[in-house]
């Protein structure tokens, strides 16, 4: 705590939380527009003497220093402490200051290697290089100062005699991952030869790696760094450094897959593109889009299959080759932004083209795409429906449907369903009811003359979460304290409170329905998972159970507000409602009202703050 107060008292609130919210001086306090919803009146107030900040708007939100980074940068509080210390040059531990000795010394290294590269496309052995870059790319020099993109001469060990020439360890080299030691036990020698050089730097323009391109067919066409104590691939993105302005002023961030996808929209003008490399879209890339951007749009050839598979949980699965690959898609979109408050869009480009070459050779084209960009559950629709109606016949129509309906019952949001059901049965020129009856008939469990009485159906999210606990019985002493009525159903209730009590006695669970439905939770087909990654698991189905039950609460309050607008009036519902949310006291016929008022708004608050019950139950 003493690193704390240290760290509050060298940083000032109303200086640091002004360099991303527009404050005036209000009396003795500061004031401004929300950074954390959207307004058009100052609800947002810094109050210097105590160290505080509040929305007194929509959102509610409310902290101190810590907590408003935590908010704006969606940290941990750890993450928050490291990043405020290194803000107020307070020392956290000796370890955090071996740890960023260590970060400093490797990104020197690359650094240094950035500078040789660029010097090396420069001279005489880099013509044929800059030709391929201006004559074959299009790349101007602009571009190739500001990505600092250069040459490795096809030489073994240049780059390494460069370095340790000028001092750094050769060992520190290959940390770095720009020298590759050697099977017969030689000296280290260059990993990059005879290609151009793109250097890859972090959000905070930190060069953490490389990616080198073969100019002669060379194979892999593209090398990029391997992991090394700065480079995850799944956590960085290239380009970022480069395009966080803009992305923060369009709110939106356009993701490609490669290098030359993101310079050559730059070349045009458009600076919010960045690209993964070599791996899916993961939720650490969404973490660090969070914080620019509510809209995140993949720029693709729709006749491709994208990005590749997910390589790790969170990561998103583009699957295009099959109804039942896209509702997996949908799904695994859905648990890549659910939480994030962030918007998943696609902007399918013309089959055949490169996102480089619909920028530079069609700009009107592009921006178009990008500002038609469509939701992911949509694009998913949208290529299974075709350009074509089918034909009227029932049975035509019916096969259509089929091939949409895994999408369609993939897409978890009620509001969002029945939009897309409104757009299918307008191309199929069917009643939307009809639509809607359709995927409901389908989603009901078929059972069996033999099932009858048998627990069948679609695995419930109590059911998921029951499962995950069943097969990680390590978890058992974290989640003792979880209220039974998580579980809607009585027979998933009682599974809990026999499995949280310790394993079950064989000879007394012999024909018992708790027993049986155990049995049956523990058969389920889950992947394997750490004990972090289940840990993990647990909580984020504890949070979507949680979430859309606070969801439907307020569904059920909203209809309560409807029916009074329509026999009161809405003006007059608008009028108890503000004086509600401004504390005064409603006439006494108008009491309930007021009360059903502050209800939502604070279910609705509930919602969109993303409350973690996990921390609660631990507590």
């Amino acid at each position: 705590m003493d690193t704390v107060d240290e760290i509050k008292r060298k940083l000032d609130l109303p200086e640091y939380i002004g360099r991303s919210v527009v404050l005036q001086r209000s009396g003795r306090y500061f004031k401004g527009l929300c950074p954390f919803h959207q307004e058009k009146t100052p609800s947002f107030y810094v109050f210097p003497d105590r160290g505080t900040w509040r929305c007194f708007g929509t959102c509610g939100e409310g902290g101190d220093l810590f907590s408003f980074v935590q908010k704006r940068e969606n940290l941990d509080f750890r993450g928050a402490l490291k990043e405020l210390a290194a803000e107020a040059g307070v020392q956290l531990s000796a370890e955090d200051s071996k740890r960023r000795g260590r970060t400093e010394k490797l990104a020197a290294i690359l650094s240094a290697a950035v500078d040789f590269y660029q010097q090396q496309l420069k001279a005489p052995g880099g013509a044929a290089a800059r030709e391929y870059l201006a004559e074959k790319r299009g790349i101007t020099s602009e571009a190739i100062e500001a990505f600092r993109i250069g040459w490795s001469p096809d030489d073994w060990r240049e780059l390494r005699d460069h370095l340790v020439n000028r001092g750094y360890d050769e060992h520190d080299i290959v940390a770095a991952g720009l020298l590759v030691t050697s099977d017969a036990g030689g000296a280290p020698y260059d990993r990059f030869r005879g290609r151009v050089i793109i250097p890859i730097a972090d959000e905070h323009g930190l060069y953490v790696a490389m990616g080198g391109r073969g100019l002669h067919g060379e194979e892999p066409k593209y090398l990029n760094s391997p992991q090394t104590e700065l480079f995850d691939k799944g956590r960085t993105l290239f380009g970022l450094d480069l395009a966080a302005a803009g992305i923060r002023e369009t709110g939106t961030a356009v993701v490609v897959e490669g290098y030359m996808d993101v310079i050559g929209p730059w070349q045009a003008g458009f600076r919010n593109v960045v690209a993964t490399m070599g791996t899916s879209l993961t939720e650490h890339h969404v973490t660090l889009l969070k914080r620019l951007a509510r809209r995140v749009v993949l720029a693709m050839d729709p006749d491709a299959a994208g990005f590749a598979a997910a390589e790790r949980a969170g990561g998103l699965f583009l699957g295009l080759d099959s109804p039942e690959n896209m509702a997996r898609s949908a799904r695994s979109a859905d648990r890549l932004v659910s939480g994030f408050d962030v918007e998943l869009q696609v902007a399918p480009l013309a089959p055949g083209k490169d996102p480089d070459e619909v920028a530079r050779e069609n700009p009107a084209g592009w921006a178009a795409a990008i500002d038609g960009a469509v939701p992911y559950p949509e694009f998913l629709l949208k290529r299974l429906m075709g350009n074509e109606r089918p034909s009227s016949s029932v049975e035509a129509r019916k096969l259509v449907l089929g091939r949409l309906l895994p999408v369609l019952m993939a897409v978890q949001s009620p509001v969002d369903r029945a939009r897309y059901e409104e757009r299918v049965a307008r191309h199929l020129g069917v009643p939307e009811q009809a639509v809607h009856d359709w995927i409901a008939e389908s989603a009901r469990p078929r059972r069996s003359p033999r099932a009858q009485g048998e627990r069948g159906g679609p695995v419930a999210p109590e059911q998921l979460l029951l499962a995950l606990l069943i097969r990680h019985p390590q978890l058992r002493h974290e989640v003792r304290h979880f209220p039974p009525d998580l579980f809607t159903d009585a027979l998933d209730r009682e599974a809990f409170l026999r499995w949280s009590s310790g394993p079950p006695d064989a000879a007394e669970s012999a024909g018992d329905a708790v027993a049986a439905h155990l049995q049956r939770l523990e058969s389920l087909r889950l992947p394997p998972l750490t004990e972090d990654e289940a840990r993990r698991a647990v909580e984020a189905k504890v949070k979507d159970i949680l979430r859309e039950r606070r969801i439907l609460h307020q569904a059920a309050v909203t209809d309560e507000i409807s029916a009074a607008e329509r026999s009161l009036g809405a003006n007059r519902v608008a009028e108890v409602a503000v004086e509600a949310f401004r504390g005064e006291r409603p006439p006494a016929d108008a009491q309930e009202l007021a009360e059903t008022a502050i209800e939502e708004l604070e279910l609705g608050l509930s919602i969109h703050r993303h409350e973690e019950p996990w921390a609660s139950q631990r507590a």
